[in-house]
């Protein structure tokens, strides 16, 4: 996960500074639990704006807008699913940085089923 995606080098080469451009109170991020905890304010942002895009959604589907080290479900969901993830990318390493949330997301809260479910 310290890396970034294919997706995300997407993003960062399109969108360039405005990726970056969301506040953040402190670059000493409290409760890292996937990414690295020396990840940089700038790969941080980065990948949690690659997971806005992705998703559909802005910061408060998962942050607590007056607390955004706050736990909630939803950053327990992402949690689980930046493990699964980086889990295809361990078992199958073809597919490093080219699983993303974008790959079943597409820019949907709930991925679409497969046909015929």
């Amino acid at each position: 996960m310290g890396s970034f995606s294919g997706l995300s080098r997407m993003l960062m080469a399109v969108m360039g500074s405005a990726l970056l451009a969301v506040p953040v109170a402190s670059a000493s991020f409290k409760n890292l639990q996937v990414l690295p905890k020396n990840v940089s304010k700038a790969a941080l942002i980065a990948q949690m704006n690659m997971q806005v895009v992705a998703l559909g959604k802005d910061c408060t589907h998962c942050h607590d807008p007056k607390d955004p080290a706050a736990e909630t479900p939803m950053k327990e969901k992402a949690r689980e699913m930046m493990r699964m993830v980086s889990d295809i990318g361990a078992k199958y390493p073809a597919t490093m940085n080219r699983v993303t949330c974008w790959s079943c997301h597409r820019g949907k809260n709930v991925p679409d089923k497969p046909p015929g479910q």
